[in-house]
């Protein structure tokens, strides 16, 4: 919240004294000493730019001038030449941030250039004082009327639908809702956009000129179309981030949240000169729709990850960003650091460190001791607040402009065992939502993110330091999650995810769904020669999924593998729900079984292990949970019950070839005896699409037959 600036009298005769007559154009007369100042500059600048024909010889000190100027105040800045009327309580500005006298300005400059003949080095000079694209305030002024909401919550909207094809992305899926203003959305275009190179770029696609200029440069294709995205305010739902491409990932969102926070701190300081203007000059008067800026609470971005090293290096990208051309000539880079990111010793002691161990014989999978490096807890929140120049680490949640967090921390800080109990207030006004590691958040725990988004934009139990006078109206109608972007990063494709994304995400600007086929499914990497059976379950509703997989399983497939031949029989399961389930009834039916779960403690693992190697046991039930977090390498498996496709492709392959003749029992005189099954049901789409590819996934699922042999060559 920007502070308001105080007036005095003084000033106003300073001001005075400061500027003639013959400087002072009439139109300056109601703005700040400061404004004029930077406004003579500017005009000055353009001027002296359209004298000279070489760039060559465009003044060194204006350059440097241009340069200097503090990044807050040169938005504000140039946001106040656009306004050339004196801001009014009885007649309302027809936008936020610019207006019609805006676009003739830059109209007016564009044909100035165009009758000028310079050259190109100076055209693209001069296009740094023109007002560059701004999504940010298109996207937050607009207003909708009750009629469309009421259409947009009941689904009955119609969406334009349209599907293209970009160099890296591949396959976009856009979904936008039509309206009456359906011209004013943007409509992402047919062709790739250009890559971001330079800073130039950065500005030219509406990117603060500060931000642009300390952004790490120049951004990947990959990158670029994906900010192409984000930029224009769409949901976006992205299930093809990888270890390779995770920190180009990160980062798009990462400047995607900061140049949001700094263009809404930009508006509010803007609006706050105008106010203190307006409260000198007609006092007791309300405040106009035009300078509603701010929401219900403060937190305008909430980051949701699974790990504390992930904070670690988003934290790191923004302190990057923010310590970037800051001077040291007066004091050691240290100081400079800690007056630029605020506790920011405090943070490295917690969320560095406590890095799991990885043992150099018999070493974990690459992807597992990537995916685990750093510090890997899951119970942490963390507010930011970004001020003029600094970076406020730790700050209260009610006074914080981004919020990270993990789905378990903050649940654990909303409390509550009751809708009625629930601290949800701080998330009543979120803008930019964003979910990165989307997979590895299933893996900890799917509901409390649902949790989360359950109770968010709800109505405020308090509105604490609320400014309602400055509140938008879409929030004060309730319209608050219509306005919100959601970008949702994973590794894959799963139901939940898709589930989220299309019943969570209600921005009216429109989502777009990246979406490739699996040319070659996980199928490929399996090395144990053996069949592989897919047995599918017919089901009659979804909701009756986990009762009628039980159901077949207990009575068409485990009477089979009760027999002796189907000694050394590991049960694979996705879902703790029906790994409780099974785990239940193997022990009201006495059947011989160890059990492997994630709270399972290391001797109990070691002695299942050891007793399901020598026949000690039949069954063995494993979960995916227990296999994600620990890698167990589990021996002796002879026969393989995949109770459902697993939720992390890489999987199939992995546990299959743990079946290597080098990891059975010579002992246990079953040599020929291996086979893998593995049950499905039709809305298992996904989860097979990573396993068999999407041709053959498609081509299982269309077939009448309930069984198909799959075999590795």
């Amino acid at each position: 919240m920007g502070k308001k600036l105080r007036y005095s009298s003084k000033s106003k005769t300073a001001t005075k004294e400061t500027f003639s007559k013959k400087h002072l154009n009439s139109k300056f007369k109601h703005r700040s000493s400061s404004a004029v100042e930077v406004l003579k500059k500017q005009i000055d600048l353009e001027k002296s730019t359209l004298k000279y024909q070489d760039l060559s010889k465009i003044p060194e000190e204006i350059a440097e001038q241009e340069e200097q100027e503090d990044h807050f105040q040169s938005f504000v800045n140039e946001l106040s030449v656009a306004t050339k009327k004196r801001p009014s309580f009885k007649e309302a500005l027809p936008t936020l941030l610019a207006s019609k006298s805006q676009d003739r300005a830059l109209s007016k400059q564009k044909s100035k250039l165009s009758q000028s003949k310079i050259s190109g080095k100076e055209h693209a000079h001069l296009e740094r004082l023109l007002p560059p694209s701004n999504r940010f305030k298109e996207h937050l002024n607009h207003e909708l009327d009750a009629e469309y909401v009421e259409k947009l919550m009941m689904g009955s909207i119609e969406k334009l639908k349209k599907t293209i094809r970009w160099s890296q992305l591949e396959c976009l899926h856009v979904l936008i809702p039509k309206n009456k203003d359906n011209d004013q959305l943007i409509h992402i275009d047919e062709n790739p956009p250009k890559t971001l190179e330079t800073a130039t770029d950065l500005e030219a696609v509406g990117v603060q000129l500060s931000l642009a200029n300390k952004s790490p440069i120049p951004l990947s294709e990959l990158q670029s179309e994906l900010f192409s995205i984000v930029n224009v305010y769409k949901d976006l739902y992205y299930p093809h981030r990888t270890l390779a491409n995770g920190e180009e990932v990160r980062l798009v969102y990462t400047l995607h949240a900061f140049n949001h926070i700094l263009k809404t701190r930009a508006c509010v300081m803007l609006n706050n000169k105008k106010i203190e203007e307006e409260e000198n000059s007609n006092k007791g008067l309300a405040l106009a729709d035009a300078y509603r800026d701010q929401g219900l609470a403060r937190p305008k971005v909430l980051i949701v990850v699974p790990f504390r090293d992930s904070v670690y290096r988003i934290v790191s990208l923004m302190a990057n960003i923010v310590k970037k051309n800051v001077s040291t000539s007066s004091s050691s880079s240290s100081d400079n650091n800690q007056k630029t990111i605020m506790n920011y010793e405090r943070f490295l002691q917690e969320f560095t460190g406590n890095s799991l161990y990885f043992p150099k014989t018999n070493p974990k999978p690459e992807d597992y001791e990537k995916t685990f490096t750093g510090n890997t807890d899951d119970n942490f929140r963390l507010g930011l607040s970004l001020t003029k120049k600094t970076l406020k680490l730790y700050t209260d949640f009610y006074a914080s402009d981004i919020l990270i967090a993990s789905p378990l921390g903050l649940r654990v800080t909303m409390g509550g065992t009751s809708n009625s109990d629930v601290e949800h207030d701080f998330l009543s006004s979120i803008e930019v939502l964003i979910i990165d590691q989307a997979e590895l958040i299933l893996a900890q725990n799917w509901e409390n993110l649902l949790h989360i988004l359950e109770h968010m934009h709800l109505q405020p139990k308090t509105l604490r330091t609320t400014d309602i006078n400055r509140a938008r109206l879409w929030c004060l109608n309730g319209f608050s999650k219509f306005y919100r972007q959601t970008l949702v990063f994973a590794s894959h494709e799963l139901p939940e995810f898709r589930g989220v994304f299309n019943n969570k995400c209600c921005n009216y600007e429109g989502s777009v769904r990246i979406s490739n086929p699996v040319q070659h499914g996980e199928i490929h990497n399996v090395l144990v020669p053996l069949a592989q059976v897919f047995q599918r379950i017919d089901v009659t509703a979804l909701e009756n999924v986990h009762e009628q997989r039980l159901h077949y399983f207990i009575h068409k497939v485990l009477p089979q593998f009760k027999s002796s031949i189907f000694a050394h029989t590991m049960i694979y399961v996705p879902n703790y729900f029906d790994y409780v389930q099974l785990r239940n009834y193997f022990k009201t039916e006495n059947l011989s079984f160890v059990q492997i779960c994630e709270y399972t403690k290391k001797e109990k693992i070691a002695r299942a292990r050891d007793m399901f190697f020598h026949s000690a046991a039949h069954f063995l039930l494993y979960s995916e949970r227990s296999h994600f977090f620990k890698r167990t390498r589990t021996k002796g498996i002879r026969h393989m019950i995949m109770y459902q496709p697993p939720m992390f492709p890489h999987f199939y392959a992995e546990m299959i070839n743990l079946m290597h003749s080098s990891n059975q029992n010579a002992r246990d005189g079953l040599e020929d005896s291996m086979s893998c099954t593995v049950l499905y049901t039709k809305y298992d789409q996904l989860l097979l699409n990573g396993i068999l590819g999407s041709e053959n996934t498609a081509k299982l699922l269309e077939s009448d037959k309930p069984i198909h042999i799959y075999a590795a060559q």
